[in-house]
């Protein structure tokens, strides 16, 4: 599982971390860094797998506006069967070329290293931390990505597989579209999940259990009427459906693009759960229930929440709706807030039991809507002495 996320001179997060666990609910008003955060791992995640150059995923845009420096930093932690491991990409930019280049960038295991690339040379170690070949960098790809898998490296590759398997989505139902037009398999969408058609093309292809799995939550839950999803060849593409029928009724095909927002936002969903759920790693989700309906909100959050228990899978959101906040904020809570112009702070919000007593008529999502919580805890807002004095009583910190 992602055990921390370290930031700095990056966006609004400056000198900035997050310590993760199995799961994880950022929370705090718009603005604050929940998205910057999560859309990080992704960015971190696709550079260390050689999807994108560091010109791409770190332009020179993403310094912190009010910073002079020109060295950004950023760490992630990973917590697996083998250890501790830490990540860690140092850039330097050049601003007046809109330019950058790698000045750092390790890979250690338990604080042994796995990878250096130091001193305008990379090394590689083995799994016993010996050190063992040499080569020159590319300033703008992970060196990470270049490894090529040896049986005496099986450490190292962990890491890369735990990455792999590490899915960042910021639903946005209207950028999907029905065409699968990629000759590669796409088994890590976009973040916007722009082409997760060519995800869902794949997993119809290669992922039998996944695809059953989804389906069935589907059929028997959110979409009534759903009854398997279709790939039809359209020239060198592919047209992705979803079969709906009644009992004893005609079938109908409607495109992926055809369906409603909160219906895409559904299937999106269920396919993440799936697939995370056969091959575990992290799921990290933006406002999963922007689209959903009252209804369907609470039956996601307690599959999360069990996903997260039983240790199948770890589960990092972000979250707005009231639902998400009151279910989910006691003992999972991260609170993200900042000044205007301001760098990002964090801490972990702790209620008390009797929060959600109904005599209490008292809930977290409560406490944010009236103004009175944030990362201090609460605060007096035109609110009375003994109106104060009651809501620190019931928001506790949590050890």
């Amino acid at each position: 599982m992602l055990s921390r996320l370290y930031a700095d001179n990056y966006q609004c997060l400056a000198n900035f971390q997050l310590f993760f666990d199995p799961l994880s609910v950022l929370l705090g008003p718009n603005g604050s860094g929940k998205s910057a955060s999560l859309l990080l791992v992704a960015k971190l995640r696709d550079f260390v797998l050689g999807r994108e150059s560091s010109g791409k995923l770190f332009p020179g845009e993403s310094l912190t506006r009010w910073y002079t420096r020109s060295d950004q930093t950023f760490e992630l932690g990973a917590r697996l069967s083998q250890g501790e491991y830490i990540y860690r990409l140092r850039f330097q930019h050049q601003r007046e070329r809109s330019s950058n280049r790698i000045i750092e960038e390790t890979l250690s295991l338990d604080g042994k290293p796995l990878f250096e690339t130091r001193d305008e040379k990379t090394y590689l170690y083995n799994d016993r931390h010996t050190k063992g070949p040499e080569f020159l960098p590319d300033w703008n790809v992970s060196g990470l990505s270049r490894v090529h898998e040896r049986p005496d490296n099986t450490k190292f590759i962990a890491f890369r597989r735990f990455m792999e398997r590490t899915l960042v989505l910021a639903l946005n139902p209207a950028l999907v579209k029905a065409v699968s037009e990629n000759k590669q398999p796409v088994m890590l969408p976009r973040p916007d999940c722009s082409d997760f058609a060519s995800l869902l093309d794949y997993v119809i292809r290669s992922e039998a259990i996944v695809r059953q799995e989804a389906e069935r939550s589907l059929s028997t839950g959110a979409l009534p009427g759903f009854r398997a999803f279709q790939a039809t060849p359209f020239g060198d593409a592919n047209i992705l459906e979803c079969v709906f029928s009644k009992a004893g009724s005609k079938s109908w095909k409607f495109r992926l693009d055809e369906l409603s927002s909160g219906q895409i936002a559904l299937v999106i969903l269920e396919i993440a759960l799936a697939l995370a759920t056969e091959h575990g790693g992290a799921l990290l989700l933006d406002e999963p229930g922007n689209f959903l309906g009252l209804s369907e909100i609470a039956p996601l959050l307690t599959r999360f929440q069990d996903a997260a228990q039983e240790k199948r899978f770890q589960v990092i959101i972000s979250a707005h709706h009231p639902i998400a906040v009151d279910f989910l904020s006691a003992g999972h809570g991260l609170w993200l807030d900042r000044e205007p112009s301001g760098t990002t702070r964090v801490q972990k919000v702790g209620v008390a039991d009797d929060i959600r007593d109904k005599e209490a008529h008292l809930r977290v999502s409560d406490l944010i809507a009236r103004g009175w919580l944030s990362g201090l805890g609460v605060q007096n807002h035109n609110a009375s002495e003994s109106e104060a004095e009651r809501f620190n009583r019931l928001l506790s910190e949590e050890e």
